[in-house]
């Protein structure tokens, strides 16, 4: 989201665009990025290995802080968008009072909660410097009410709309896609398949994604105690979008999702959508038995019984994947990216 962003706003509306990272090592850009981006990288390097309230890293926090702020003395800009989770989202409203800033979520506010302990009112309070943001950026309409703030503003992720294939010939595979990682639960999908799987064994279920590599053999030891068939971990895919035309179905069973680009990308593909109702991405995006099947959270009982039906259904298979993707014209990246230039506008 955030390359497509930067490449729209330089291209097409002729904004001058500073990616400020804090780390970035050298490493090439996973995306590619318009040429007239100017980059800068602090060189923090935070120990990802230990919190960010580890003494080594509040060390490297107040030196985060004295190199942005001198960078954004050095550069002047109009506006400070603040787009990640690292320590900087805190300290931005202090560095420069005068500049407008923003600040985007894109996980679920349903995880803030007011802990108890000393480091749980520490986090609360770093959570009301918030406040301080000219503006605030969710994803969605349910998640307005975990901002107890002014200024809260609701601005969808977009989809970049690209050229599908006009006949595509489905076949009978289950998509899930996501980082390998405890909210995504692709456990509930194992279990749910090995309810059903034997009932059906022309079908395939892949799991698309890379991350926790301990997590990733508990799932493939999953799969082997459940002696599951016809599914498997398929790694990362630099071409989800080929994987996404081939499948019929789509499946997610997150524990939480804000708005889930993947399901934005399995709509343009006509993929038939069958998710968990978790919070609060997939009812965003779902229009339930009409782009797409929600199912009761974390029941994967339910789950396997609904995906049953849609399995033994071609023809509403068929309609969900073909509603889904009309209905994703509604987030195309010209209407989302003009939302952003009028906020813009609005701060000045």
């Amino acid at each position: 989201m955030l390359s497509q962003k930067i490449n729209y706003l330089i291209e097409e509306l002729g904004h001058e665009v500073i990616l400020c990272t804090s780390e970035h090592k050298n490493n090439s850009f996973v995306y590619q990025l318009s040429d007239k981006l100017k980059h800068i990288d602090l060189g923090i390097n935070y120990i990802r290995s230990k919190s960010y309230f580890h003494p080594k890293n509040l060390l490297k926090s107040t030196k985060h802080f004295k190199a942005l702020k001198a960078t954004i003395k050095n550069e002047k800009p109009n506006v400070i968008i603040s787009v990640n989770y690292t320590p900087e989202q805190y300290f931005i409203p202090f560095i420069e009072k005068q500049i407008p800033k923003v600040k985007e979520f894109h996980s679920s506010g349903i995880s803030i909660k007011k802990a108890n302990g000393m480091s749980g009112k520490l986090k609360y309070q770093l959570f009301k410097s918030f406040s301080r943001y000219n503006s605030l950026i969710v994803l969605n309409q349910d998640e307005v009410k975990y901002y107890p703030f002014e200024n809260v503003t609701v601005i969808p992720n977009f989809i970049k709309l690209e050229s599908h294939n006009t006949i595509l010939k489905k076949e009978n595979i289950i998509v899930a896609a996501g980082r390998i990682a405890p909210v995504k639960q692709f456990d509930h999908l194992i279990r749910a398949w090995s309810k059903i799987a034997h009932q059906f064994p022309d079908w395939q279920v892949k799991i698309y994604g890379d991350g926790d590599e301990k997590l990733a053999q508990i799932l493939n030891h999953l799969i082997s105690e459940l002696k599951v068939p016809n599914i498997r971990l398929m790694g990362p895919t630099t071409d989800l979008k080929n994987e996404m035309e081939k499948g019929s179905v789509y499946a997610m069973t997150s524990a939480t999702e804000c708005f889930p680009m993947v399901l934005l990308e399995a709509q343009a593909a006509r993929m038939a959508l069958i998710s968990y109702d978790c919070p609060y991405g997939p009812r965003n995006i779902i229009k339930d038995n009409v782009t797409g099947v929600l199912t009761p959270h974390n029941s994967i009982e339910d789950f396997s019984k609904l995906l049953k039906d849609l399995l033994l259904d071609q023809e509403k298979r068929k309609r969900l994947g073909n509603l889904s993707q009309l209905g994703v014209a509604a987030l195309s990246e010209q209407r989302i990216m003009l939302k952003w230039q009028k906020l813009f506008k609005s701060l000045k």
